[in-house]
């Protein structure tokens, strides 16, 4: 008897473990426990059970109905199941017309099969989908499919109503196992009971549970801080935060209720989901038990951490400088809650500046460098109010450290708040200027002859960062007032209160006699709903959950391709199919390059796809890992812009990046391969990542394509859409595949371009036959002409070994490999590491300069060296054609 874990299908249907639980408790499926094992099996007999529950449930039947359908042995009560619903479809709109057609279609079909058994309704869409592609479909009728199906229910899902709330720090012990990543559920629940812990309550915000990874469910259970934590389990401190939180049946989808909430957030100008490094999350989303009104159904709240979206200047009008107004005026406006009179003995230096209390109570400073500052070690929130009496020296400043002596400074998080900024040793240049960061937007403005001072005697400073007016006065005159700053109109009770940091820079000595910082009061905002946010189910915005960097070049992986299709192969849940599968199994890490015309990329990839009517090559690439997928040239972009924006939407909806290889009118990076990520406007704006950014960047969808295209560019640049998997193909096989076709890759020649052994070869003889000698050197582009090759030997000889250890470990037979592992090592050694002689000690590296390639007797070294790699290259032929007879 074939059984299943319940981890693995979970992740084979989709279908949440909780879920699971909740059909075990109702009596719908059974599970089996084998003994030593922690997790629950299922059998085939339950299993296609629960793809029948599925099925039901997508088409909204109830789950008391489908218990009554099992329990009944007469095909009727699914019938009336059916009817039940049609007629209750009758009554909506829109999507409810769609469904009610399924639904039907789906009954008259059974009675036209005589289907008797439910066993068979999974069945009934492969054969409904055969009758369609068999006839005509009439204009007004779509597909049936089970994407169709599930896109339906979930139009049909009642508006998101969430609320946000913020959950407390607390100590949690969870039912991960202590120095394990395996979380013992069972027993932990056990443990709880046998140690008389109370369990939390539904509500109480004390019991979650979450899943790791999507695989383990954990538990976490709030425990006292005093707790002597004995147990086999771990605990940790739970740091809380904002979490938006919404409220969902457990026999429902609960992971498309998740998806729905993440998506929720795409177009809301206030929060947005907390991601961290790696598109991880902040912290896994949790489920609360609640208290269900219907005491048949049970009820949880999943909790998605979430954090408040930083504004973006340009969604707000520009704040205003207004003069004609005094301190008392401002003071009125921006009243102060309380204040803290900041004893200058308890101020703590930080990075050692100098810092001495003098008998006359005053303080003495000295910074020398930016960095060395002082803490109040008083936090306030926005706003606040700090007032400074301070004295500076005119005659000991001589510029020799920084470029703003004389300025007086504080830091409020990362905001800067400065005066008397901006200065140099020449007077002239000087610019005594008032300077900040825009609070929680953060931009920095400067505003010349405003900050200046008196030196030599006490100046008095307050400023003021107040809800209406953000003022600078120095020794009672207001030099600057600002009003309709973007925080102003913002939630100031969310802000979190930051230190007030004291600072200056260089070596003038600076004397504080006193300082005050103060925090303003806040006027409530009375809202209908505090916090509340009721989400759109139409989507304006998206972006895959997935983001994070693409490659990472100073581990050599310099094919941005490679990098593409590992991100693409990631979110479709294949972790096999890494950078350095790709890198080998396009050539790109195998097969030097060298073009006898023209730039045409850094690798075999680029140098296949620029040949005309070779835009297969891209789609074979993920055929062989067993995906269907389709490259669509710039021309075909060009001929229908708006098809395959519509189609990229869609990509993006499902979490699958697009490959891109053309930039348009991008100012910022003009060639390479990177993924489309995200949408915004309804796909006016798209979002990408490209090379090692770690977050994307925009372009408007009216600069997608150039005014011109470059030569070859028509060939190799467009999109690629990866599809379904048509296939399951051994990962050994694919690897093998790629070591038994070396040689071809290696004696590819075309009119244009060539690789392996001949590479090297036309690239030295180009070299000798003095194509740089009558070169200027505003001529010579490095890059393209030369140290392009350069980059092709060194990331191949170092990059390429993972995979042949690989391919090694999945095919043992193939004593070959590690024959010409031992090759592309000794080229690696060529390169970088031959005790001088290698290339790079020679001159001809990535060190290359116009005036060793013109020096004969310099170039003859360089060129004999590219010939060994040439030689070397020819014994990995060698190597491959006794290997294989060829």
């Amino acid at each position: 008897m074939k059984l299943i874990k319940i981890t693995d299908l979970t992740n084979q249907l989709g279908i949440s473990s909780r879920t699971l639980r909740y059909y075990e408790q109702v009596g719908l499926v059974q599970s089996v426990r084998l003994q030593f094992e922690k997790y629950r099996f299922y059998d085939s007999e339950n299993i296609g059970r629960i793809k029948q529950i599925i099925v039901l449930r997508k088409m909204q039947i109830p789950i008391k109905d489908i218990i009554s359908i099992y329990e009944s042995e007469d095909m009727t009560v699914l019938v009336e199941s059916f009817v039940s619903r049609i007629n209750a479809i009758d009554n909506e709109i829109d999507a409810l017309r769609d469904l009610k057609h399924i639904i039907d279609e789906f009954l008259q079909a059974m009675l036209k099969s005589g289907i008797k058994h439910i066993s068979a309704l999974p069945l009934l869409y492969e054969k409904i989908d055969k009758q369609l592609e068999a006839q005509e479909i009439r204009e007004n009728e779509k597909e049936i499919s089970f994407e169709r199906l599930s896109d339906l229910s979930e139009k049909m899902s009642v508006p998101l109503d969430l609320i946000i709330i913020d959950l407390p720090p607390m100590r949690v012990l969870s039912s991960k196992l202590k120095d394990s990543d395996i979380s013992d559920v069972d027993g932990f629940w056990d443990w709880l009971s046998k140690s008389r812990i109370p369990f939390g309550t539904p509500g109480s915000h004390k019991l979650f549970e979450y899943q790791k990874d999507n695989v383990q469910t954990v538990i976490i259970q709030n425990i006292d801080r005093d707790f002597n934590n004995d147990s086999p389990y771990s605990d940790y401190e739970f740091e809380g935060g904002l979490f938006a939180v919404g409220s969902v049946y457990v026999e429902d989808d609960i992971a498309s209720f998740h998806h729905r909430m993440i998506n929720s957030f795409d177009n809301n100008p206030y929060y947005e989901v907390d991601y961290r490094h790696g598109g991880r999350l902040r912290h896994e989303s949790l489920a609360e038990s609640v208290i269900s009104s219907d005491s048949r159904r049970e009820k949880i709240n999943i909790f998605l951490p979430v954090k408040r979206r930083l504004p973006d200047a340009e969604h707000y009008d520009p704040n205003e400088q207004i003069s004609n107004i005094n301190l008392v005026e401002i003071e009125h406006e921006n009243p102060v809650l309380y204040e803290y009179n900041i004893p200058l003995t308890e101020i703590t230096p930080i990075y050692d500046p100098h810092y001495e209390v003098l008998e006359t109570g005053e303080v003495e400073y000295i910074c020398w460098i930016a960095t060395r500052k002082l803490s109040t070690n008083v936090s306030v929130k926005i706003p606040f109010r700090v007032d400074i009496e301070f004295k500076a020296e005119n005659e000991s400043e001589r510029f020799s450290y920084g470029s703003d002596e004389g300025s007086i400074r504080f830091y409020h998080g990362n905001n800067l708040f400065g005066i008397n900024m901006e200065n140099k040793a020449d007077s002239r240049l000087s610019k005594e200027a008032i300077c900040f960061n825009q609070p929680i937007l953060g931009n920095y403005f400067t505003y010349p002859k405003l900050g200046r001072i008196k030196y030599n005697e006490y100046n008095t400073l307050t400023w003021i960062v107040g809800e209406k007016h953000f003022a600078v006065v120095i020794n009672g005159e207001v030099r600057y007032c600002g009003v309709n700053f973007p925080y102003m109109v913002s939630d100031l009770y969310l802000q979190k209160p930051e230190t007030i940091i004291i600072g200056s820079d260089g070596q003038g000595k600076k004397y504080f006699r006193a300082i005050t910082v103060s925090q303003l009061k806040t006027t409530p905002k009375i809202k209908i709903k505090q916090g509340g946010l009721i989400m759109s189910t139409k989507q304006s915005n998206n972006i895959i959950p997935n983001i994070h960097q693409l490659i990472t070049m100073h581990y050599g992986e310099n094919y941005w391709f490679s990098g593409c299709a590992k991100y693409v192969m990631e979110c479709l849940g294949e972790k096999d199919y890494n950078y350095v599968f790709f890198a080998g199994l396009t050539g790109d890490n195998f097969a030097q390059v060298y073009s006898y015309d023209r730039f045409r990329g850094d690798g075999a990839t680029d140098y296949f796809l620029s040949d005309k009517g070779n835009t297969d090559y891209i789609e074979n690439v993920f055929a062989a890992c067993g995906y269907a997928s389709t490259f669509i040239t710039i021309k075909q972009l060009s001929n229908n812009k708006e098809m395959y924006l519509h189609t990229l939407i869609a990509y993006i909806d499902k979490g699958i990046p697009v490959i891109f290889n053309q930039w348009g009118n991008n100012p910022r990076n003009r060639w390479g391969w990177g993924v489309f990520v995200g949408y915004e406007d309804f796909g006016k704006t798209l979002l990408y990542m490209t090379a090692d950014m770690t977050e994307p960047d925009k372009i408007s969808f009216n600069n997608l394509l150039p005014d011109k295209l470059l030569v070859g560019q028509e060939a190799c640049n467009g999109w690629v859409f990866v599809g379904e998997k048509r296939k399951n193909v051994e990962l050994a096989d694919i690897y093998r595949n790629r070591i038994l076709t070396l040689h071809q890759l290696l004696t590819t020649k075309t009119e244009s371009y060539c690789f392996g052994a001949e590479a090297f070869r036309s690239w030295a003889t180009d070299i000798e036959s003095g194509r740089f000698d009558n070169m200027k050197p505003e001529e010579f582009d490095d890059w393209p002409m030369y140290t392009i090759y350069v980059c092709n030997l060194a990331t191949n000889s170092s990059c390429c070994l993972d995979f042949l250890d690989k391919a090694q470990e999945l095919n043992p037979d193939l004593k070959l490999i590690g024959e010409i592992r031992n090759l592309y090592e000794k080229m690696r050694l060529m390169w970088n590491e031959q005790n001088g002689e290698d290339l790079e000690a020679i001159g001809g590296g990535f060190n290359i300069t116009l005036g060793a390639l013109q020096d004969k007797e310099r170039r003859n070294k360089i060129v004999a060296k590219i010939r060994e790699f040439a030689e070397c290259t020819d014994k990995v032929l060698a190597v491959l054609s006794k290997g294989l007879n060829l």
